[in-house]
C-alpha cells in the first residue's frame, strides 16, 4: 500500500511539473510576441514621422533658402509688372485729358485786349447753388451769404480756391444781378477778373474769366 501511494504521489508531481513548464513556455511566448509588436510599432511610427509632409514653417524656411538668382528673377518680374501698370495709368489719364479738351466748349482768346493775357468763356459753367430766396438782391457786404456765394462762383470760374484767394475788388457789374471780382492767387503769381451773373433760384455762375497781365 505504501508503495502505491508513493508512486501515485510522484505521478501527480510529474503532471504538475509538466503543467508548470507548459505555462512558463506560454508566458514566454506571449512576452516575446508583445515585445515584438511594441518594437515594430515604434519602427513604423518613426518611418511615418520621417515621411510626413514638412510644416508651413519648414516650407517658409525652404523658400528663404532658395538661390539668390531665383529671388532676383522674381523681383525683376515684379518691377516689370509695376512699370506696365504705371504706363497704363499714365496712358489712361492722358486719354481722359484729351477727351475732356475735345468735349470742352470753352472759348479761349489770347490777348483779347490790353492788360488781359487770356480770356475764357465756357457755356458749360453752371450756377453754384444758393441758400437765398427770390427776389434776390445783390449784397456786397463782406461775410454775407451773398458775398460768400459770389466768391464760390469766382473760385469755380478761375480755379482758385477761396482760402487761397486775395479779393481786390467785388462789386456791381452794371446790373443788380451782375457782379465782377478782381482776385489773385496767394500760392501762384496770377491775377484774375471774373464776371458772374445771377441765375434765378440757382445762384451765381461765372460767365467770363480774364487772366490779367501783371
Amino acid at each position: 500500500m505504501d508503495n502505491n501511494k508513493r508512486f501515485s504521489q510522484r505521478n501527480k508531481e510529474r503532471k504538475m511539473n509538466r503543467v508548470y513548464n507548459v505555462l512558463i513556455v506560454v508566458v514566454a511566448v506571449l512576452i516575446v510576441f508583445v515585445g515584438g509588436q511594441m518594437m515594430f510599432g515604434k519602427s513604423d511610427g518613426a518611418k511615418e514621422q520621417a515621411t510626413k509632409e514638412p510644416t508651413s514653417e519648414e516650407k517658409k524656411q525652404a523658400a528663404n533658402d532658395e538661390p539668390a538668382e531665383n529671388n532676383e528673377n522674381k523681383n525683376d518680374d515684379q518691377d516689370k509688372n509695376d512699370e506696365q501698370q504705371e504706363k497704363s495709368t499714365e496712358e489712361e489719364l492722358e486719354e481722359e485729358s484729351e477727351e475732356t479738351e475735345e468735349n470742352s466748349e470753352a472759348e479761349v482768346q489770347e490777348n483779347p485786349e490790353a492788360g488781359v493775357n487770356r480770356r475764357v468763356v465756357d457755356p458749360s459753367w453752371e450756377p453754384v447753388g444758393t441758400q437765398q430766396s427770390e427776389p434776390h438782391v445783390a449784397t456786397y457786404d463782406k461775410g454775407s451769404v451773398d458775398w460768400n456765394e459770389m466768391l464760390q462762383a469766382v473760385s469755380y470760374g478761375s480755379g482758385v480756391p477761396v482760402e487761397d484767394m486775395t479779393v481786390w475788388r467785388l462789386g456791381n457789374n452794371g446790373s443788380p444781378q451782375k457782379a465782377v471780382a478782381t482776385i489773385s492767387s496767394k500760392s501762384e503769381n496770377k491775377k484774375y477778373r471774373v464776371q458772374i451773373d445771377w441765375v434765378e433760384n440757382e445762384g451765381w455762375k461765372p460767365v467770363v474769366v480774364d487772366e490779367l497781365a501783371q
